[in-house]
């Protein structure tokens, strides 16, 4: 393992090379790193790609496991939803579930960043993370 540093809003973090990546079907993945103090964060190369993961993944649950998307959702707002009423698990409530995807394209630390939903700054110039500009801390 080897120290890599970044900057994450313009304080310096130290993680190791051993970081995960995963699959989210889409061609950057998934990048989970752990900073040298314990913080987790996932990076992306912008909001944009950060907002088309999240979009992805609730899709897929909604469709593939729509007990656990219910679960994590709320029945009641599921039920608001079918009625065509706002509601909405987040900071913003919307008429359905087509609306709630889309709004995770512009707000992706509604769901990536579960320790405070703040957007942060990401730098490194080491060539593996140079392409990462946002960090969304996850612990």
């Amino acid at each position: 393992m080897h120290p890599i540093v970044g900057y994450i809003d313009n304080e310096r973090v130290v993680f190791d090379d051993d970081y995960d990546t995963t699959d989210l079907g889409w061609s950057n993945g998934l990048l989970h790193i752990t900073c040298s103090n314990g913080e987790e964060y996932y990076l992306f190369p912008d909001t944009e790609t950060a907002g088309k993961a999240a979009h992805e993944y609730w899709a897929d649950m909604a469709k593939n496991d729509p007990k656990e998307f219910a679960c994590l959702v709320g029945e009641e707002t599921l039920v608001q939803w079918g009625l065509g009423q706002y509601a909405g698990p987040g900071s913003t409530q919307v008429a359905n579930l087509a609306e709630w995807l889309d709004l995770h394209l512009t707000v992706p630390e509604e769901h990536f960043a579960s320790y405070d939903g703040v957007e942060r700054e990401f730098k490194s110039k080491h060539p593996e993370f140079a392409q990462y500009t946002i960090a969304y801390r996850h612990n």
